[in-house]
């Protein structure tokens, strides 16, 4: 299975928010490291949302809207 960027408006931008997504909670993470706080054993688990918006916007089988063959 290949997957390209889609040329929606809306699955762009879900594909976006995932990836600014994935970046916060690695910056968030290094910046919690970095000032010796502890996080949640289960935080790994916030990387799913942004995993999902990804996922959206590039399988063809979960597109908010169609892209054109």
């Amino acid at each position: 299975m290949k997957f390209k960027m889609p040329k929606r408006i809306i699955n762009i931008g879900l594909v976006y928010a995932g990836l600014f997504g994935i970046l916060f909670q690695l910056v968030a993470f290094v910046f919690a490291w970095w000032h010796g706080i502890s996080l949640q054993p289960s935080w790994i688990l916030t990387l799913a949302a942004p995993l999902l918006c990804i996922l959206s916007g590039i399988i063809p089988a979960l597109q908010l809207q169609k892209e054109p063959d």
